[in-house]
């Protein structure tokens, strides 16, 4: 799976073809530490991946960029689970215990270069998340016309269920939630699950090359879950097939990074960047990056024409 920080950039940063580089980082910026790491509760404790930034100008390459013989560490109480570097990939670093990520708990990491420079961050978990209903909803009346099943009823069985079934822009699903959780924002994200199902909107005035600017995952903006309800935006979905919807509560260290993104009003459904910040907030001492962490939910259905 892509990590996320790559993930985003990839997501959000569809961005200005004619953004010049350095514009983002100048050139005094070359040789920043680069660090990614999402811990996600009840997952288990994620890899540590570390780079380094190179100057405006130098061809990227993973290779280049990577950090290898770190001491790495991530500390929870008085728990200290070391790190070592995945022989496969340099500049990835994994745990060398299997332990769960605990909700309402207080992580920090620990980054020790061989050039003596050291990286330091925390994160503090958010609480449970859970989906307890996801209904389909009268657009007029806002009224629900059905419940549709959930994962822990019927696991990946969710996608075939007649319940499930949704035709495109007929009626809005919302998820709801069991209860709110004290965190500065929420994260949506949409995840078509298919590689060739039918583009959905009207695509007669588009040319070929704009059909295949058409995303089949995207994220939202941080938002508020009021009254724990959660509803997906019709326009966030182009394709018909099986979806994936994750709904995120996220720590302060996520929240600044989406909200701060350097393209954009902190992101949106399909939405480009724009002009807010020069670069995006990183909770990083002596680096730049994300080191942050949320809990997650999720629901599925099948979109039809």
């Amino acid at each position: 799976m892509t990590h996320y920080l790559a993930w985003i950039i990839a997501l959000f940063c569809a961005c200005a073809a004619d953004r010049q580089p350095g514009e983002l980082f100048g050139p005094l910026e070359d040789d920043l530490v680069v660090v990614d790491v999402q811990l996600i509760v009840d997952a288990p404790l994620p890899p540590v991946h570390l780079s380094r930034t190179l100057a405006p100008g130098t061809t990227y390459t993973a290779a280049a960029a990577a950090l290898s013989g770190a001491v790495v560490a991530i500390r929870q109480a008085d728990q200290i689970i070391d790190y070592t570097e995945d022989p496969e990939d340099p500049g990835r670093y994994l745990p060398t215990a299997s332990v769960a990520t605990l909700p309402a708990t207080l992580y920090r990491l620990e980054v020790l270069l061989t050039d003596g420079r050291q990286v330091k961050a925390q994160t503090h978990t958010p609480d449970r998340l859970q989906i307890t209903q996801l209904l389909l909803l009268d657009e007029e009346t806002l009224l629900p016309r059905r419940e549709l099943k959930l994962f822990a009823e019927l696991g990946e069985a969710v996608y075939y269920a007649p319940e499930n079934q949704i035709f495109y822009q007929q009626g809005l699903l919302e998820a709801r939630v069991a209860e709110e959780i004290d965190i500065p924002a929420y994260q949506l994200a949409i995840f078509n699950l298919e590689e060739d199902s039918a583009l959905l909107i009207d695509a007669d005035f588009l040319e070929e090359d704009d059909l295949a600017e058409f995303e089949r995952k995207g994220a939202s903006p941080p938002l508020a879950v009021r009254k724990g309800q959660a509803r997906l935006p019709w326009f966030a979905v182009a394709f018909a097939g099986r979806h994936k919807f994750k709904i995120y509560a996220v720590d302060e260290n996520w929240y600044d990074f989406i909200r701060t993104d350097p393209d954009g009003n902190g992101g949106g459904f399909g939405g480009l960047l724009g002009d807010q910040f020069q670069r995006p907030t990183f909770n990083i001492e002596g680096g730049i990056g994300l080191f942050a962490s949320a809990s997650v939910d999720s629901v599925g259905f099948t979109v039809l024409p």
